[in-house]
């Protein structure tokens, strides 16, 4: 009768600022969580001016060690780290380097998904967005393999036998999230309340070059919007744990969190796939979901509501 929840990250730190006080609630209140890192990051540059010089070959040790740290704040059930090398932004496709995840064959590294998946037994599973949230080659090709290995979980006939977890049962996920740290109420809600306390706000620029103003906010209101106010301590642990990437001064803490507490204290998602009905906003990323059953039927329960 235990749930299961599993979330698909591109890079170290990735796990920090998507959706880590969701997990860390849900560790909290008894369900397994999983994480899955597909790249070592490598390609990330040193972001926090603290964090002194690291040498470029020394960064996947680095971020590994950060990413374990961030791991343990956060409480995660078990860990798995692909091992991809990291392709770096790149807004032309074309420039992905040879060798890195987004030059991978997407079968690849979605057949060591699928035999996770396989293993763990995900109620919920949460990715990315078709378009990565943003550009990043490694991020779109996450949401891919995600999608990707979860068809190779459930299909009976799927060669599995070499991933690790691939010689278990079929099993198919009952819903599937995309992120979405940053939906237009939020950053509005932020703003607003940022101003009428008379500080700075870290969104103007955004709203200007989204040119959004309040009475324009666009439609992507969150599927799920799940309140874990009381884990923004565990997320901000494991924020600055990765010293290599996060300044404790910069803009992930330029909310203060008081004011994050009583305004917006929710992590929010979209939902990709989910085989129960569902209704906006939900509460729960396990809401419609009958444990029991899903278990008993291998994950095959209800048709695909969406």
């Amino acid at each position: 009768m235990t749930r299961r929840l599993l979330f698909v990250h591109a890079h170290p730190d990735d796990e920090a600022s998507k959706g880590a006080a969701t997990a860390a609630r849900y560790v909290d209140e008894g369900a397994e969580v999983t994480l899955i890192t597909c790249t070592g990051g490598e390609a990330g540059d040193v972001l926090n001016p603290k964090a002194g010089d690291i040498p470029k070959e020394a960064m996947a040790e680095v971020r590994s060690k950060e990413l374990q740290d961030a791991v343990a704040a956060i409480g995660f059930t078990r860990s798995y780290q692909l091992g991809y090398v990291d392709s770096g932004y790149h807004e032309d496709p074309d420039d992905v380097p040879e060798g890195t995840f987004g030059r991978t064959p997407i079968d690849e590294p979605s057949r060591l998904i699928a035999g996770i998946l396989r293993r763990e037994r995900p109620h919920v599973v949460v990715t990315y967005p078709e378009d990565g949230g943003y550009p990043h080659p490694d991020h779109i090709m996450n949401h891919t393999v995600t999608m990707r290995g979860m068809e190779l979980a459930e299909d009976p006939d799927a060669e599995l036998d070499d991933a690790p977890g691939g010689d278990q049962p079929p099993w198919r996920v009952a819903k599937v999230y995309a992120s979405s740290i940053f939906p237009s109420e939020r950053v509005l809600t932020l703003h607003e309340a940022l101003l009428e306390r008379g500080l700075e706000s870290p969104y103007e620029k955004w709203l200007e070059r989204r040119g959004q103003r309040a009475e324009e906010a666009i439609d992507d209101t969150p599927d799920a919007r799940i309140a874990c106010a009381d884990w923004f301590s565990r997320r901000d642990a494991a924020l600055i744990a990765h010293v290599s990437q996060i300044d404790p001064d910069g803009g992930w803490f330029q909310v203060p969190r008081d004011l994050e507490r009583s305004t917006y204290p929710y992590e929010s998602y979209v939902v990709l796939r989910s085989d129960v009905p569902f209704e906006r906003t939900e509460e729960d990323l396990f809401e419609g979901i009958d444990i029991a059953a899903l278990d008993a039927a291998g994950g095959r329960v209800g048709s695909t509501a969406r």
